[in-house]
Formats: structure tokens, C-alpha cells, sequence
């Protein structure tokens, strides 16, 4: 199989050749592997470790300073906070497991009114060249490609502040719709365009938001269900007007509303922190199998970190066994690998996954 046959497969639940494979890292432990495998500069990672999909996405046309969140930083302040294209701030934290920016300034925290939104400079789809996907694409033909969004929840509490934001669902719920409404219109537009350029070549769309914790949900299941289940269906039935699949990504215990994404026709969730309160990987597939391509579940918080290489073989085996029988299932790990985990047990998921020796 190629690539996008193998993922094609595992999405439509039926046995590929080996299981479909992902990868998603922090940079130091990019540079460690890539040294770990004696990669030459013009050589990829993704090649050795078999990783089945690629993304592909617009180039932002103004000058950006290098660190950044998730969008990009178009200002820094005196004080070195980051500011992206809505506004939010953030804070460089370099931290043991890895480098991060940490949330320092959420712009609409003292906004009162809906009409005081009017003044917020928000972010216009034309700072992005589209022009070159459908090349992006080409170059990844014999892959699974997908193109990213960001999420409605996340962006908002974040130009709210999450207290505020929290407040509002309960207390003020127009303003906090006029808030995610501004941000639908961007993500809606933005994605539209990515697969307007993409002429037919883009697989699937991943649509990111954070909606829970260690211990379940942020917010009640209820709350999701009446804000953002209904903007969430509305970016999914665009996406699959283009006839692509959808990726989901929220870390946490979200199991409560996974019933909700099957009916709002999600494809894909990603990334099963299998730690998290109900997201044990074995119990999602026997209740949600049927429905659901689960994209991770390698425990990056206890195995990775912790365990010999010969028990993260173990695990990934069963994993694979269990949790990608008859499809439904692309490995990758449970977050991003992160600067605690040993190299060597990186290199064991993807020999596992493989059946082969990565030199």
C-alpha cells in the first residue's frame, strides 16, 4: 500500500498492510533523532519512521519574529511578550521537558459589551498565501495530506481570559457567542480557502481545540453541547463538502461528548491521552470503534518517560493489536514526544510499529 492507500484504509476500518503511522514532536527531540538516525540536512524523519501523512498549509506574507504559539507573532511588546495575529500574548518558558510559550495577555479581558468587539482588531484571511497548497500537495502524492485549523473554544478564552470566558458562557452568553462567531467566520474562511487551493488533493482537515483536563471536560458536557457542538457540526459539514475526513484534536478526558463528534460526523480523534479520566485506548475501541479512527494513545505522561524499551514494545504491540484491529487506528503518541522521553523508546514505537530494526 502507499501511504494515503494505507491511512484510506484504516479510516474506512478495513486491515491495511501494517498499521498507518504518525509522528509529532518538540523540536529538541526532532534535532536528537535526526541525530540518533545520521540524517544527512536534505533528509526527512518522517521517511525512516514511516510516518504515512503530511501536512500542507498557506505562508503567512508578513514579517513574524521567531517564537510564536500557534499563529504568528506579528508584534513583541517592551516587556518580551509575543503577540500573534488576534492580539493574545505570550511568554517564552523554557521548562525540563522542553520549550513552550505560556499564555500572558488575553485582549478582550475588560471588554463589557458586544459592541466594544467592533474595536478589536481581528485577524483577516489575507494574510496568508494560499498559492502554493495544491503544490505542497503534489509533492506529497503517495501520502495522506491534511491541512490544520485552530479551534472556536481555545482562541476565544484565550482573548477573554479563561476565568472571564467562563463567566461569560454562564452569565453573558451573547457576548461570549459574538466572540466565538468572530472566530468561526476567520477559521470557516481560512479553511475554506486551504481546500478551494487544494483542488481535490487534500485528504483531511484537522480542526484543534482543547476541551479537556486530566481529571474530563473544561466545561459542563452540557455547555459544549449548546456552544460549541452546533459550530463545531457547521465546520465539519463544510469540510466535508469538499468531500475530505476530519481530524479532531482536544488532549484530555473528553469521552463524555465522543458520542456528540460520531454524530456531528467526526472521522478522526487524536491524540487519546490515554491517562486521562475515560480515554483508555482498549475501552474507546470497543465502544467507539465502529465509528472512530483513534490517531495515538502511546502514554507520553507515565510509559515513554518511565518505562524500559522492552515494555514500550510491549505496549505499542498491543496497542497496535488490539486498538488497530480492522483498521481504526494510526499510531502516534499521546501528545507530542517531549523532552523527558529516552530517545531509545521513541525509536521503539517505530520499530514496533515497522517490524524493523531503524539504523
Amino acid at each position: 500500500m502507499t501511504s494515503k492507500e494505507r491511512v484510506r484504509s484504516v479510516i474506512q476500518h478495513r486491515q491495511p498492510d501494517r498499521v498507518a503511522i504518525d509522528f509529532y514532536a518538540r523540536h529538541e527531540v526532532v534535532e536528537k533523532l535526526r541525530q540518533r538516525l545520521n540524517l544527512k540536512p536534505e533528509e526527512r524523519l518522517e521517511e525512516p519512521l514511516g510516518v504515512d501523512l503530511r501536512g500542507v498549509g498557506p505562508v503567512f506574507l508578513r514579517e513574524t519574529a521567531p517564537l510564536c504559539y500557534a499563529d504568528p507573532t506579528v508584534r513583541v511588546t517592551e516587556d518580551g511578550i509575543y503577540c500573534d495575529i488576534w492580539g493574545v500574548g505570550f511568554k517564552p518558558n523554557q521548562t525540563t521537558c522542553g520549550f513552550y510559550m505560556d499564555l500572558a495577555l488575553s485582549p478582550l479581558r475588560h471588554v463589557e459589551s458586544i459592541k466594544e468587539l467592533d474595536r478589536h482588531p481581528w485577524p483577516s484571511n489575507d494574510l496568508w498565501d494560499y498559492s502554493t497548497i495544491a503544490d505542497q500537495a503534489r509533492a506529497n502524492a503517495e501520502h495522506w495530506v491534511w491541512g490544520h485549523s485552530r479551534g472556536i473554544f481555545e482562541i476565544s478564552w484565550f482573548l477573554r481570559g479563561f476565568q472571564e470566558f467562563m463567566m461569560d458562557l454562564a452569565c453573558d452568553p451573547d457576548l461570549a457567542c459574538a466572540i466565538m462567531d468572530h472566530v468561526q467566520a476567520y477559521l470557516m474562511e481560512r479553511t475554506q480557502r486551504i481546500l478551494d487551493a487544494g483542488r481535490g488533493l487534500v485528504d483531511m482537515i484537522e480542526y484543534n481545540d482543547d476541551v479537556g483536563g486530566q481529571e474530563g471536560l473544561l466545561i459542563a458536557p452540557d455547555t459544549w453541547r449548546r456552544f460549541l457542538k452546533p459550530r463545531m457540526a457547521a465546520f465539519i459539514r463544510m469540510c466535508k463538502g469538499y468531500g475530505v475526513a476530519v481530524r479532531y484534536h482536544s488532549c484530555g478526558g473528553i469521552r463524555p461528548i465522543i458520542p456528540d463528534l460520531i454524530e456531528i460526523g467526526l472521522d478522526v480523534l487524536n491524540p487519546v491521552q490515554s491517562l486521562a479520566a475515560g480515554m483508555e485506548p482498549e475501552g474507546l475501541k470497543r465502544d467507539f470503534g465502529a465509528y472512530l479512527t483513534f490517531n495515538g494513545g502511546i502514554d507520553t505522561q507515565e510509559l515513554l518517560p518511565h518505562a524500559s524499551t522492552q515494555e514500550v514494545r510491549e505496549f505499542t504491540r498491543r496497542l497496535i493489536d488490539v486498538v488497530g484491529r480492522d483498521g481504526g487506528l494510526i499510531l502516534a503518541p499521546s501528545h507530542v514526544f517531549q523532552d523527558d522521553v529516552p530517545i531509545e523508546n521513541i525509536i521503539a514505537v517505530y520499530e514496533t510499529a515497522l517490524g524493523q530494526v531503524l539504523r
